[in-house]
């Protein structure tokens, strides 16, 4: 009885570890960064938006798995975006639409990416 007890235990918690470690985000804010970073010249320049920055855009969609992902993803975003120089946030916000994929976020210095 004893034995079955500690195998239902350890199956539980082994079921736990597994749930959970999905629960967290899979993206990293180091591949946000490298997916993005052909946007930074529409973002500052303005002008035609990228066939890469394109496909870095449709990258980071497909790698979202769960809320964790795109909530640190948006605060990736937003702290990498404060750190450029004359980086204009309606141009951000508009390279989605440019590049035909939705972004379930919109980025301003007051973004909350908690919600």
């Amino acid at each position: 009885m004893g034995v079955i007890k500690v195998t239902l235990v350890a199956t539980i918690m082994a079921c736990m570890v597994i749930i959970g470690s999905h629960a967290e985000a899979t993206v990293t804010c180091e591949q946000v960064t490298i997916w993005l970073t052909p946007c930074i010249s529409y973002a500052v320049l303005g002008g035609n938006v990228s066939s890469l920055c394109c496909q870095g855009v449709h990258s980071l969609n497909a790698a979202y798995k769960n809320g964790d992902d795109r909530r640190g993803s948006c605060q990736c975003v937003k702290d990498r975006a404060a750190l450029i120089p004359g980086i204009d946030y309606n141009r951000v916000n508009e390279i989605g639409e440019k590049c035909g994929s939705k972004c379930p976020y919109k980025v301003y210095p007051t973004t909350d990416c908690s919600k």
